[in-house]
């Protein structure tokens, strides 16, 4: 089986950007939610942290697992 270092490359170069906007994105609400308490409930800013951190925790096992193929394969080289 052929695997394809340059795809995994760029599989990881865009997990790991979605996860900098992610985290950029939770920073943003977190600073709006102290300047503006009134336009957020606590439940909703639950419900927007449970939703943001399910997302980083996907895109950090997908990233963590095309690490481990990507080793794999320099291993293997």
């Amino acid at each position: 089986m052929s695997v394809d270092e340059t795809a995994i490359n760029e599989k990881i170069g865009q997990l790991k950007s979605e996860m900098t906007y992610l985290a950029d994105e939770i920073e943003s609400i977190g600073r709006d939610a102290v300047d503006q308490p009134e336009k957020y409930g606590p439940a909703a800013v639950e419900e927007l942290r449970h939703s943001y951190m399910g997302e980083i925790l996907r895109l950090r096992s997908e990233l963590e697992q095309l690490e481990i193929a990507l080793l794999a394969v320099k291993v293997d080289l």
